[in-house]
Order: structure tokens, then C-alpha cells, then sequence
């Protein structure tokens, strides 16, 4: 098949895997060197409360249901969850705090052992867990930033595949403050059970339900992908229209800038 135009709308990981694929298989060896940088997290944490009440249904109404900015650079939603997102409940750990990551560890590994019963453990088995959680997610618009790269090693069953990388110097965050401190406050006026997620408080590994960038604009193919029109370098024709063309951490949800960034690029799509 051949095509004038093409539009790729794969989402951040669907469409980096297909272009470094391609990249690799050499259809399209003259992508950007950029390919896979500045991938975003929206230097987020999410957290979790759950309601001690077992009848309690949460579920009713849309799907964000509020949200204030802790400071100028926070922002923090209140979101329900469908029957579908049952599997977070095995992310749960007590909610811990601490900017060292190793010492954050210990202490929520003490917490599990030393309170079982008042921990997020004990709450897994509990019925109707996804009618009485409540999912904080907590937003910040600061630059930070990992990679992700082609290549094989165990997580990719040592089959070529997307492998992230840690930015040292501008790391994205296992912990902030504000989201711990917003769960805390919702669990205690509510009277639920205030949750981390252990892969961020254990493990030291950053949590995102809106990974962007990694294929972003830029003013030159040695800066981004795609220019500001989303049209790729190098590949008259061919436009990535997703979110793994926005640059920076928005720090909001960002459904509305990806449909903003679509409808100006389908404006100029002549």
C-alpha cells in the first residue's frame, strides 16, 4: 500500500515502538537522532484512598471529578476508577514519606510487617475495591524527563523492543510531597485508608498514567522529530499526531492539549 499522507496516532509507546522499528529494520533510517528523547512522565505520583465503608459505590459520575493546584506548579485530580482497573489494587502500599529513596523503602517494608492488618495488604482481598477507591493523581509542570531506547535485554524476553533509561541529572520523581500530603488529607476527612503504589515507594520507580514526548517537536531534526506542524523530518508526508509529540511536562491531564495539538495540525494538513 502506498499512501500521500500518513498520520501515526499509536500513543507515546505504540509509535516509538514503530518508528525505532523501522528506524532498526531501515524503512525509515533517517529519522531524528532525537527519536525516544525527552520522554515525559507529567512528573507525576499517584496515590490512593480507600473507603473503609464495603457498600460504599465511588463509580457513579465522570471520571475526574475534581482538582485544585497544591502550589504554582502542582496539580491535583480526584478520579474514579471502572471495574477494569481492579489490577492497581495490587500496586498498594502504606503511604510512606521521604525523598531517600532507600530509606523510604525500608520504613514502607516495616510498615507492611509491623501493621499487616491496618496496612494496604490486607485490603486487597476486600470486595468491590474499585467501587470504593479513590485514585489522587498529583501533576507538576517541572522539567524532568527519562529515555526510552531499542534494544534487548530480559524485560524485552531479549527480543528487540522499548527499554527506558534514566535521565541522571533531570531524573524523574518517585516521590513528591504534595501527593502524599493531598491523600493524607482526603483519608482523614473521609475516614478511608490512604495508599502509595510500592512500585514508586520500594522499588524507586516513577508511576505515570500520561507518559508523553520521546517523538517531540522541535525547531530542527537535531532538536525533535516532528516540526510545528507534526510533520516528520526527513519524511515529507508523514505526521505523528499523538502525545509523543508534546515536549514538556503540562503538569494537567492532557487529553485537551493532544486534541489541541490535533485539530491545529489537521487545520494545516493541506
Amino acid at each position: 500500500m502506498t499512501a500521500a499522507r500518513v498520520v501515526l496516532a499509536g500513543g507515546v509507546l505504540g509509535t516509538l515502538e514503530l518508528l525505532f522499528r523501522c528506524k532498526s529494520e531501515g524503512t525509515l533510517p533517517g529519522l531524528s537522532s532525537a527519536l525516544g528523547k525527552r520522554v515525559r512522565t507529567n512528573s507525576e505520583a499517584i496515590t490512593a484512598v480507600l473507603s473503609a465503608d464495603e457498600d460504599v459505590d465511588l463509580t457513579r459520575g465522570p471520571a475526574i471529578s475534581s482538582d485544585f493546584l497544591a502550589n504554582d506548579y502542582t496539580h491535583v485530580t480526584q478520579n474514579r476508577v471502572p471495574p477494569s482497573y481492579w489490577f492497581m489494587k495490587l500496586y498498594a502500599s502504606p503511604l510512606v514519606d521521604g525523598g531517600k529513596p532507600l530509606r523510604r523503602a525500608l520504613r514502607t517494608l516495616a510498615e507492611f510487617v509491623a501493621h499487616p492488618l491496618r496496612s494496604t495488604v490486607s485490603q486487597r482481598t476486600r470486595k468491590g475495591w474499585h467501587k470504593r477507591v479513590t485514585l489522587i493523581s498529583t501533576m507538576q509542570s517541572l522539567d524532568n524527563q527519562m529515555c526510552l531506547e531499542w534494544g534487548r535485554d530480559v524485560f524485552t524476553g531479549f527480543k528487540p523492543g522499548l527499554r527506558s533509561r534514566l535521565v541522571a541529572s533531570q531524573r524523574a520523581p518517585t516521590y513528591i510531597p504534595e501527593a502524599n500530603q493531598a491523600a493524607r488529607a482526603f483519608a482523614q476527612a473521609s475516614g478511608g485508608l490512604a495508599a502509595n503504589s510500592f512500585i514508586e515507594s520500594v522499588l524507586n520507580m516513577s508511576v505515570t498514567a500520561h507518559i508523553l514526548g520521546g517523538c517531540c517537536i522541535g525547531p530542527s531534526p537535531e532538536q525533535g522529530v516532528v516540526d510545528a506542524n507534526c510533520q516528520v523530518y526527513g519524511y515529507p508526508g508523514l505526521y505523528v499526531v499523538d502525545g509523543s509529540a508534546i515536549p514538556a511536562n503540562v503538569g494537567v491531564n492532557p487529553s485537551l492539549t493532544i486534541t489541541a495539538m490535533a485539530e491545529r495540525a489537521m487545520a494545516v494538513f493541506v
